[in-house]
């Protein structure tokens, strides 16, 4: 339970939303954590992760408490948006272009997250682009915690129908630094301090939207719209579209498979 210090604090503690700002992993995570750190009705030392796996439902989301934000990679489930509604906590979800995804979670995988099983897997492989194929094939073995980028994207889409959600995209928020538009980028923070019921002066905004692109996170790799291009091949583009085609209309990525 976090412990208001400030008078700010005791306010926001008082007064403020509960938030979960919740995404498909290497969709923009750092992005959005980044924008609630800068809104002045949250205290970004009260933020923490819920690892989907130790989640237990409806008893530990209601333990979220006003002035605080909850990050994490949550499919969708009736269950979860039930107990959300409940504790009436305020629900974010980010998405990014699913093949922006694939080469980030490649890179990530190869070269950061050693940790994880599918570190060793994707390091027996000569070349990126092998990589990149797996990426968006996943591991089809037991204990690999790897599925194909297809299967990944479906058991979060559902989000994009709930209501309660607000669905913000990178591409939207990233801005000129990673290069979006400043314009709607400004829209986005807007929308999102409206889903949030928090009233901001233009200025506030600006302001937050000024910051948003930060470098310094651990997982942050480039942070730039459509960097794809430089990676798939026709091999890529044809597996991808078998795999995950479909998520990426979902999504609004595509009008078809025409790409």
């Amino acid at each position: 339970m976090p412990f208001p210090l400030t008078r700010q604090e005791f306010q926001d503690y008082c007064y403020r939303p509960k938030v979960l700002a919740n995404s498909c992993p290497k969709s923009g995570t750092n992005l959005l954590i980044r924008i609630l750190s800068l809104f002045p009705l949250l205290v970004d030392r009260w933020k923490y992760s819920i690892v989907r796996g130790n989640l237990k439902l409806p008893e530990q989301f209601p333990i979220i408490r006003k002035g605080q934000y909850v990050v994490s990679h949550l499919h969708w489930s009736r269950e979860l948006v039930d107990a959300l509604n409940r504790a009436n906590i305020k629900t974010l979800f980010i998405i990014r272009d699913l093949r922006d995804v694939a080469v980030s979670r490649a890179y990530y995988h190869t070269y950061s997250l050693t940790s994880h099983p599918a570190y060793t897997y994707l390091n027996s492989f000569k070349s990126d682009a092998e990589r990149l194929m797996v990426a968006i094939r996943g591991i089809d073995k037991a204990g690999m915690g790897f599925c194909s980028i297809g299967d990944w994207a479906r058991s979060y889409t559902p989000w994009l129908d709930e209501p309660t959600c607000l669905t913000i995209r990178f591409e939207e928020l990233i801005g000129s630094a990673g290069g979006g538009n400043d314009q709607q980028q400004v829209k986005s923070v807007r929308a999102i301090a409206s889903h949030l019921r928090q009233e901001l002066s233009t200025n506030q905004i600006h302001e937050i939207a000024s910051q948003a692109f930060f470098t310094k996170a651990n997982t942050f790799r480039k942070g730039q719209i459509g960097d794809w291009k430089n990676y798939f091949s026709d091999v890529h583009k044809q597996a991808f579209k078998e795999i995950a085609g479909e998520a990426l209309i979902r999504l609004g990525y595509a009008n078809d498979y025409d790409w």
